[in-house]
């Protein structure tokens, strides 16, 4: 019997996407469709809904940071008081318990917080997204483009002429109608 490996069967899977996506383009260019592309970090990094996302996530971040600072000043308080309690057993005692308890509570509100803070920051970004992704069909349609792809650092697409190249145009049509 055959065993194929993970990574042969992931190997195979990819070079069957890879012919059947030259395929479609393939036959798209032999029906003269109109074709273009934009650069997906030239995208993300320009558009004004990811800007503001961005913005809206500092607050947040900003917020939550002002809160862990004041959880650390009385952690740090306590921490002084307990040192010049040392004389003191009952209430070095105490102090430590407390010290003790801030830094827990520290704990569970950095976790909580960062946790919190990723899904705001997937919330923001997806939200922009949605809605660049909806500006795109409506551009294509406009424009009439019959396909327009995305270009990302992982190289989806190996080569392409400047001239497909529409990143600009969309990124100035979008940053507008924003």
């Amino acid at each position: 019997m055959l065993k194929i490996t993970q990574q042969r069967a992931i190997s195979i899977l990819l070079v069957i996407t890879a012919v059947l996506s030259l395929l479609l383009i393939g036959s798209y260019f032999m029906n003269e469709k109109k074709i273009a592309y934009v650069d997906s970090m030239k995208i993300y990094n320009g558009y004004v809904g990811i800007k503001q996302a961005k913005i809206e996530f500092e607050k947040e971040v900003e917020f939550y940071k002002s809160r862990t600072d004041t959880l650390t000043a009385r952690a740090k308080i306590t921490i002084l008081k307990l040192e010049k309690a040392r004389d003191n057993k009952t209430e070095y005692t105490k102090l430590s318990d407390s010290v003790q308890f801030y830094k827990g509570q520290l704990n569970n509100y950095q976790s909580s917080m960062n946790e919190s803070l990723k899904q705001k920051e997937s919330q923001l970004t997806q939200k922009a997204m949605l809605k660049l992704n909806s500006f795109l069909k409506e551009y294509g349609n406009s424009q009439g483009y019959d396909m327009i792809l995305i270009a990302n650092p992982s190289g989806t697409i190996a080569f392409a002429k400047d001239s497909f190249d529409i990143t600009e145009d969309v990124l100035k049509a979008a940053n507008e109608k924003f």
